[in-house]
């Protein structure tokens, strides 16, 4: 009887949770690419660093400010749209690792 009881509580909560996790799935910030960039650029100051083409032809670029206080990863659809992939802080750039006779 207890349980019965618990229930409605245990089905509100669960509820709560399942809404609470869908609002953290929000859906892809996309635009026009000369947009997104620019707007990028005017709030963060943010420039492409890096470019790479994907197997589907899509374009991914890496942007960030010059400061590496923050920075964007974009892909661009083939054809269509420029979506936000992730963003972040104090990004880091890497020494390239040596290969060869001169490593």
């Amino acid at each position: 009887m207890k349980t019965i009881k618990r229930l409605p509580g245990l089905i509100f909560a669960m509820g709560l949770f399942l809404w609470a996790y869908a609002s953290a799935q929000a859906a892809p910030v996309c635009g026009n690419r000369d947009k997104v960039l620019a707007s990028l650029s005017a709030k963060y100051h943010e420039e492409p660093v890096a470019v790479g083409v994907a197997a589907n032809g899509g374009v991914i670029e890496v942007l960030k400010s010059p400061d590496g206080e923050s920075w964007t990863i974009l892909f661009t659809y083939p054809g269509g749209p420029s979506c936000l992939v992730a963003s972040g802080d104090a990004w880091q750039d890497l020494a390239p690792k040596l290969t060869g006779p001169a490593a």
